[in-house]
């Protein structure tokens, strides 16, 4: 067999696009970079390897499959059997090194030497992050969020439900003290907001009104057709209430067990006997004078604002705080201020099968916000260990794909028809992922990018128990 037979060959029918065939012992991977020799100009191009099979000819074992032409300077015009080989750095630092808004998320699996960098501003498109719980994924988006915070002036708001976010305004000590000082710069109005707060930490809550009327009758889980009676003296009362709705849910109640009117007090029986009383996420409680979450947001103006909403015992309570900063960021759209919205582990609070309807008022706020909020500048970055959590409405509408491990068939299948602008392959490469690797793909990553989470600038709030139990007893 002939010596041009043992090398890596390339083809092209548009310029744009290759197939490719690679004796298996070169050790091309899914995923690699590779340099196609006198392309165009004659100067070697770089490309990326989509998809992969192996095959055997004439007794030996081949790989073939598809890639793309990467960069700006593809000539459009045909070519026929192009050496290829696996790209060098330099080839690839200057491709992919280019633009102004990157933001710098660890390095490439493929050429460790190169840091992985995501377009900034393909986050004015909703994004959806996915990985298996022990995959990395929290630790990988705080270290976006950092990135963000550092590298752009886009306001966050991240609904935490698990507290593993609330040190975004602080560095660890490790932080070389440069990096740490242009990090407490930019970090400077970062705002934690806690459920169950301890001295000197700001309090979680949100106020009556800011449910709107139909969040005050989804929590007190009034039907407008079965309940109608109980429902439209809640509308009417709620429309002539003090303070456009009133301020706290004490002051609905004593309004409503005052107003001798047997409806009203069909509603205080309905709000004891489901405990809203009770809830703790509510402002003005007892008198208290506490802020709400969307005064915190609105008057403020924070660069990141966490909402942590672990210390709620009681999950509606987490929704509630959903529904009231959602409603709250839909009313003031038509100020098209840019911001985007954070939400991990965003299943608990945006089910795909909503069982009340406190849920299900919260899955149509995210699925109206999921189809008309980027017009206004509301974007959406969800995170969930798998797909089908998820509404399909709101997962269908994300332009980026943030992948870690997913060991699922099923999930992986779900994944790759969800977004089929990320080559199958890829998606399904996912299976081997190891802690902390990225499958990046979308507006923030028009090649897709397989990286590597790198080192984290802030604490991570939430931690795995030690296993310190395994060690053996003398």
């Amino acid at each position: 067999m002939s010596d041009r037979s043992a090398v890596a060959v390339a083809w092209s029918t548009d310029g744009l696009t290759i197939g490719y065939r690679s004796p298996l012992q070169l050790g091309l991977r899914l995923g690699d970079y590779v340099a196609v020799d006198g392309v165009g100009d004659g100067e070697p191009r770089l490309a990326q390897l989509l998809s992969q099979r192996s095959v055997e000819r004439d007794g030996r074992l081949w790989v073939e499959g598809s890639g793309q032409l990467l960069g700006h300077g593809a000539s459009g015009a045909p070519f026929d059997r192009s050496a290829m080989a696996a790209a060098g750095v330099d080839l690839i630092r200057g491709l992919l090194g280019r633009g102004g808004s990157g933001l710098e998320l660890g390095h490439l699996q493929r050429a460790p030497e190169l840091p992985a960098t995501i377009d900034a501003k393909g986050f004015n498109r909703h994004t959806f992050m996915c990985g298996q719980s022990g995959s990395g994924k929290t630790y990988a988006l705080g270290g976006l969020l950092e990135q963000l915070v550092l590298r752009t002036r886009l306001p966050l708001l991240v609904l935490d439900p698990n507290g593993d976010h609330v040190g975004l305004g602080r560095t660890r000590p490790d932080v070389e003290p440069d990096l740490a000082a242009r990090y407490a710069a930019a970090a400077t109005a970062v705002r934690v907001l806690r459920a169950d707060p301890a001295e000197g930490e700001e309090a979680l809550r949100v106020r009556f009104r800011d449910l709107g009327t139909a969040g005050a009758a989804a929590l007190l889980q009034l039907d407008p057709l079965d309940d109608r009676r109980e429902y439209n003296a809640l509308i009417h009362t709620l429309a002539t209430g003090p303070e456009q709705g009133f301020a706290s849910v004490e002051a609905a109640i004593e309004s409503f067990r005052t107003s001798d009117d047997a409806v009203l007090d069909q509603i205080v029986m309905r709000a004891e006997n489901l405990g809203i009383d009770r809830m703790s996420a509510w402002a003005g409680l007892s008198g208290t004078p506490v802020r709400a979450v969307g005064d915190v947001w609105r008057r403020d103006q924070p660069r990141a604002l966490v909402a942590d909403t672990s210390g709620f015992e009681r999950r509606r309570e987490r929704i509630m705080v959903a529904v009231a900063v959602l409603e709250q960021l839909w009313a003031d759209r038509h100020h098209r201020q840019p911001l985007l919205l954070v939400v991990d582990e965003a299943h608990d609070v945006c089910p795909a099968d909503p069982a009340n309807p406190l849920e299900r008022l919260a899955v149509d706020l995210f699925t109206r916000i999921a189809g008309e909020g980027r017009k206004y500048g509301i974007y959406l970055l969800l995170a969930s260990q798998r797909p089908d959590k998820l509404p399909d409405n709101v997962l269908t509408q994300c332009d980026n794909l943030l992948l870690m491990r997913v060991n699922s068939a099923g999930d992986r299948a779900s994944l790759a028809d969800r977004f089929a602008f990320v080559p199958p392959e890829l998606v399904e490469l996912s299976a081997t992922f190891g802690l902390g690797e990225t499958l990046r793909a979308g507006r923030i990553s028009p090649n897709p990018q397989l990286a590597r989470t790198g080192p984290r600038l802030t604490p991570e709030g939430g931690a795995d128990i030690p296993t310190d139990w395994a060690d053996w007893a003398d």
